[in-house]
């Protein structure tokens, strides 16, 4: 018996994968959306995260659909199973079988945390990120693929809302739809999508997903978050009402940015001491501003100097602004930077630390 070349191979793995979609319009149309949104910007490779979920499992059947109909060869898909729950092991096996079935290979990759330590839900992402960022930089690729979707992004919306979170706090979850972070581009490609619509592809693709009990957990914030959401929406809260209300909230966002670049632009100047050392000159009408802006523009600046990825303490920030402004500091330190005031301007260069 002659064995199959490698092309028919190719092919009868292209006829079924994409079998869903030429008898399933709605899978075809959200994977054309899918397309659509990954090709506005070419990367040096894929990382798909597959948790398990209805969500990222739809991620990693529309990956390999883009996958195979764009002949892209450099895609990875990745389980990190984190020893949360005792059938975690045994459900990421039957996953790995699952993804099998659509050619998927995907690695596992287990945390092995000493025992009697608690694994909070925050400790999770932060090691499952760690996981990816490694895993790129040993294969060489720059793009990190994440589930993400609407649902996930209202959710995030409300839990910073009863945080106290500001305007930009309450819309930036909108900006982490391409972030760049360590060189690595974290990019959320679903979160257009609903839940609802990931749910309809996983489950007439695989008809399979893990069941994370602590998304019903109302010990949970997320958890609460998401029952009181649910409230809302049988009180008349839709997907078109949301995005109109958060479509003005950015709207007013990038209008308060507009003028905390003009007030860099024209306030602030930035360059390097004789030891090479980053370092910005700020003016003081670069404080004679309204709170929000200079709030912005001073933590922006400092970010710039520091170079680090996450901004310093709104509060602290705040306070230290204060001082400023009353003429009550001297020096300071805050977020990798030393703040100086000298005669009547400020001066903020990078802490170099021994």
């Amino acid at each position: 018996m002659k064995k199959k070349s490698l092309s028919v191979k190719r092919k009868n793995l292209k006829n079924s994968i994409f079998n869903h979609q030429n008898k399933n319009k709605r899978i075809k149309k959200i994977y054309e959306r899918f397309e659509s949104l990954i090709k506005q910007k070419e990367f040096q490779g894929y990382l798909v995260a597959v948790s398990g979920g209805a969500d990222s499992l739809a991620l990693a059947y529309l990956s390999k659909c883009y996958q195979i109909k764009n002949k892209r060869k450099n895609f990875h898909y990745i389980h990190v199973d984190h020893k949360l729950r005792d059938s975690s092991s045994k459900e990421a096996q039957h996953l790995k079988k699952m993804l099998r079935k659509f050619k998927i290979e995907c690695k596992i990759i287990t945390w092995k945390k000493k025992k009697n330590t608690k694994k909070t839900q925050s400790d999770s992402r932060d090691f499952r990120l760690k996981v990816f960022e490694s895993f790129c930089k040993t294969k060489k690729i720059n793009t990190i693929l994440l589930g993400h979707h609407f649902d996930d992004f209202q959710e995030n919306f409300f839990i910073r809302l009863l945080r106290g979170s500001g305007l930009k706090g309450l819309v930036s979850f909108y900006n982490y739809k391409n972030l760049h972070r360590n060189n690595i581009n974290i990019v959320r490609p679903l979160l257009e999508f609903s839940k609802e619509d990931l749910f309809y592809v996983t489950k007439n693709t695989f008809n399979f997903y893990i069941d994370d009990p602590s998304n019903k957990n109302l010990e949970y914030l997320r958890s609460r978050v998401r029952f009181l959401i649910n409230n809302l929406k049988k009180n008349g809260l839709d997907e078109k009402k949301f995005k109109m209300t958060f479509n003005n909230l950015i709207s007013s966002n990038n209008s308060i940015e507009f003028f905390v670049k003009k007030n860099i632009s024209e306030n602030s100047s930035i360059g390097f001491t004789n030891n090479n050392i980053r370092r910005a000159f700020l003016s003081p009408n670069f404080f004679i501003n309204t709170e929000e802006i200079a709030l912005r523009s001073f933590t922006k600046i400092l970010q710039n100097i520091s170079g680090r990825y996450f901004p310093a303490r709104g509060k602290r920030v705040s306070n230290i602004l204060d001082q400023i402004r009353h003429k009550s500091i001297a020096k300071t330190t805050i977020g990798g930077c030393v703040i100086e005031k000298i005669e009547n301007s400020v001066v903020i260069y990078k802490e170099i630390t021994k």
